[in-house]
C-alpha cells in the first residue's frame, strides 16, 4: 500500500513539473523572464527542459536501462511489433482529423498551430522538443507511471490515453469543435498504452511516439521549404 501510494504522488508529481517545471527557477530567483528576447526565452527553456529530463530519466534509470536492453536485443522485431500499434492511432489519428476540418469544419489543433509557430522561430530547439524531449518524459509518466498505478488492463488504457489526449487539446478549447481533437490526440494516446500494455516495454511506445513526432515535423519543413 505504501509502495503504491509513492507511486501515485511520483507519478503525479512529474505530471505537475511537466508543465511548471520552468516557473520554479523564475519565482525562487524572482527572474524577469517578461524582459527576456526571444532567443534567451528558447534558451531558457531549452535549460529547464534538459534538467527536467534528466530529473525524470534518473527517476526512471533502472526500467530504462532494463528496457533498453531487451529492446535492443531483438530490435527489428520489437520495431515491427510496436509500428503495428502505432499505425492503427495514426489510421484513426488522420481519419478523424480529416472529419474535423471538411465535416465539422474545423481548423487544426490548436496545440498543433502553437508547435508550427515554435517551429517558425525555433526549428531546431523544436526538434529537440518533439523529437526526444517530448517521448521520454510523455511516455515515462503517461505510460510508465500510469501502469504502475493502474493495475487493470482497460482502466490503465483508457485512463493513459484519454489523459495523454486531454491535456493537448484541453488548454486551447474554445469551442464545441475543438473538442473534436480529442478523438486524434487520444486515438494516438490509446495506441501508445495498449502498445506498452502488450510489449511491457518502454522502449516500445517511446520509439513509436518519437518516430510520429519526428515524421511531423520533418514534414511540416519540408512543406514550409517547398
Amino acid at each position: 500500500m505504501k509502495k503504491d501510494i509513492m507511486k501515485i504522488f511520483k507519478t503525479a508529481g512529474f505530471l505537475l513539473l511537466l508543465f511548471f517545471f520552468s516557473a520554479i527557477p523564475i519565482a525562487l530567483f524572482n527572474i524577469d523572464y517578461d524582459s527576456f528576447s526571444n532567443s534567451q526565452r528558447i534558451i531558457y527553456m531549452f535549460i529547464c527542459d534538459v534538467l527536467y529530463l534528466a530529473l525524470i530519466i534518473f527517476s526512471y534509470r533502472k526500467t530504462l536501462i532494463h528496457d533498453f536492453k531487451e529492446f535492443i536485443s531483438d530490435f527489428i522485431n520489437n520495431i515491427e511489433y510496436a509500428f503495428k500499434f502505432w499505425l492503427v492511432g495514426f489510421i484513426v489519428m488522420i481519419l478523424s482529423n480529416l472529419f474535423i476540418v471538411y465535416v465539422a469544419q474545423g481548423g487544426i489543433a490548436q496545440n498543433e498551430e502553437s508547435v508550427r509557430s515554435l517551429i517558425d522561430i525555433a526549428p531546431i530547439f523544436m526538434i529537440f522538443e518533439v523529437s526526444i524531449y517530448a517521448p521520454l518524459t510523455e511516455e515515462l509518466i503517461f505510460r510508465k507511471g500510469f501502469r504502475d498505478i493502474f493495475k487493470s488492463k482497460w482502466l490503465f488504457i483508457i485512463s493513459s490515453g484519454l489523459t495523454f489526449g486531454a491535456l493537448h487539446v484541453i488548454s486551447s478549447v474554445s469551442s464545441a469543435t475543438d473538442l473534436l481533437f480529442l478523438i486524434p490526440y487520444c486515438a494516438l494516446g490509446f495506441s501508445f498504452s495498449y502498445l506498452y500494455y502488450k510489449s511491457d516495454n518502454i522502449f516500445s511506445s517511446i520509439s513509436m511516439h518519437a518516430m510520429h513526432n519526428t515524421m511531423s515535423i520533418l514534414l511540416y519543413l519540408i512543406g514550409v521549404s517547398l
